[in-house]
């Protein structure tokens, strides 16, 4: 995830900080007007078919904040009832429903639906009517293209939104990583490596690095494969939220169009009916016609409202997976909002607690959340780090002496979850010192996240780390870890892969 120097200076830095209690984090629904899954909506399995007046009321305000709020084509009405409601209709069964309700979309006489509160006719085509000017109501050409343009752009982010809560429902009821996860659990492990190649890609090309950032890039590229085939929920975060904020922030809108081009043309060829085909789909034609960063970042918003609201209504708000998908929202923003970081915060620390009861301070569960919430603080606040360092300290001597941890290195661990806390753990002692102006320690620490298994979000980790090291002038330290992380990003095999293609463009 992308990582921000800035810290909101009036943020709690931890649970003993503030007394005041406060909301835990339920963010704002996604707008008035968007549609919302009917009652039966949860059952992906089952196809609706409407034989009886009570199948289309169940369905009645989605269609019609698409087809009359929303300005949707009807046959693409019909495209996000089916992939997002498994509501099947033809085109004249919806025409004759339509007629049933009254609902008139455009007319020819003097009357129309009061729903559209349209212009009557002679208003429309511009006859003078009480005084009104006969070039009043007709539309210029170029007002005619915004229109247009505006109805498109809801139509796409309509079909996007739509197609996002379908994918988590049938995500939902049909993985077994979804069934198997708690309320301490993660939904089943999810390497973030195509993310992290992106990133890397963006951070190498804006320091001049073209050659490495070109193969992070096209590593990056490569991974999205995989992710279609593995088809975990966090993957469509990543390719369709992550992936477009990050490039927004570096301000690389040409590599986004790439990007998403590219994921488009691949799901239409490898997965036609996967929901990510239609995302992508959307997410494309928006990304062409947005072009200005907060357009970009309102689409970013408005998925991620409705993915949590998902998530909320799937699992609760007193869930990791809630909690995850709240973060994930904070890390991809420039300027995260200070009020949703300190209710991100409180969230942890309550679920810290809830889980060291449950499960045991040992358990990996608990010990996993708690360094997550100390990540999350020291991302987003300006925290003591000494007091910080002690927790974690704690943390790592717990994880170290658990069975089956016990006197054996951590390349030897069994379970992955403790693999990543412990390298996670090496990298905020890192962190903590070099804040604390104990370079000693700083580079003992840094040698031992280096040492660590190269898995999961080390990546990241490495990332942050090296772009703290440079911005401080520690030139010298920011190229040992940029070294040892391209090492990790560019295995020899992906290397031999890169290298042919380059041979193969060149015509060698």
């Amino acid at each position: 995830m992308s990582e921000n120097d800035s810290k909101p200076a009036s943020t709690p830095t931890s649970r003993e900080e503030s007394s005041q209690p406060a909301p835990s984090f339920h963010p704002p629904r996604f707008g008035a007007g968007a549609p919302r899954p009917p009652s039966h909506a949860g059952n992906v399995a089952r196809v609706i078919i409407p034989t009886k007046p009570a199948d289309w009321e169940a369905v009645k305000d989605v269609i019609e904040g698409l087809y009359i709020h929303n300005n949707v084509r009807l046959k693409d009405v019909i495209e996000v009832m089916q992939a997002a409601y498994r509501f099947r209709a033809t085109a004249r069964m919806y025409k004759a429903q339509f007629a049933k309700w009254n609902w008139h979309k455009y007319s020819t006489g003097p009357s129309v639906s009061s729903r559209q509160g349209i212009k009557d006719h002679s208003s429309r085509h511009g006859k003078k009517k009480k005084g009104i000017s006969l070039r009043q109501g007709v539309e210029t050409k170029q007002q005619l293209e915004t229109r247009m343009l505006e109805g498109q752009e809801s139509r796409h982010l309509t079909t996007a939104m739509s197609a996002f809560r379908s994918f988590i429902l049938g995500w939902s009821e049909q993985d077994p990583r979804w069934q198997a996860a708690t309320c301490f659990t993660k939904m089943g492990h999810y390497n973030p490596t195509m993310v992290s190649h992106f990133l890397g890609a963006l951070i190498q090309l804006e320091q001049h690095e073209y050659s490495h950032g070109g193969r992070l890039l096209r590593a990056a590229f490569l991974e999205l494969e995989d992710l279609l085939v593995d088809g975990h929920v966090a993957a469509i975060w990543d390719c369709c939220v992550s992936v477009p904020q990050l490039a927004i922030n570096h301000g690389r809108s040409d590599i986004l169009l790439t990007f998403m081009r590219y994921l488009s043309r691949l799901c239409t060829v490898r997965a036609p009916n996967h929901p990510l085909a239609c995302i992508s789909r959307s997410t494309l034609a928006l990304v062409e016609h947005l072009d200005t960063p907060s357009q970009i970042s309102a689409y970013t918003t408005a998925a991620w409202r409705l993915w949590s609201d998902t998530i909320v209504a799937l699992l609760g708000p007193d869930n990791i997976s809630t909690l995850h998908t709240h973060r994930a929202y904070l890390l991809i923003q420039p300027e995260p909002d200070p009020t949703l970081v300190c209710c991100v915060l409180r969230d942890y620390d309550r679920l810290v607690d809830a889980a060291a009861a449950a499960l045991g301070a040992d358990n990996t569960a608990a010990l996993s959340l708690e360094f997550d919430a100390l990540l999350t603080q020291s991302r987003f606040t300006t925290p003591d780090p000494a007091a910080l360092d002690a927790r974690l300290a704690r943390v790592l001597a717990r994880l170290v002496a658990k069975p089956g941890n016990a006197g054996r290195p951590p390349r030897g661990w069994a379970g992955l979850e403790d693999r990543q806390v412990y390298r996670g753990c090496w990298f905020l002692a890192a962190m903590y010192a070099d804040a604390a102006g104990n370079a000693s320690r700083a580079a003992e620490c840094r040698r031992a996240f280096l040492a660590a298994p190269e898995e999961g979000d080390w990546v990241q980790y490495a990332l942050r780390m090296e772009e703290k090291l440079r911005a401080g002038g520690r030139v010298v330290e920011a190229d040992e870890v940029k070294g040892k992380r391209l090492e990790a990003q560019l295995p020899r095999d992906v290397v031999e892969i890169l290298d042919r293609e380059e041979r193969e463009i060149g015509g060698i």
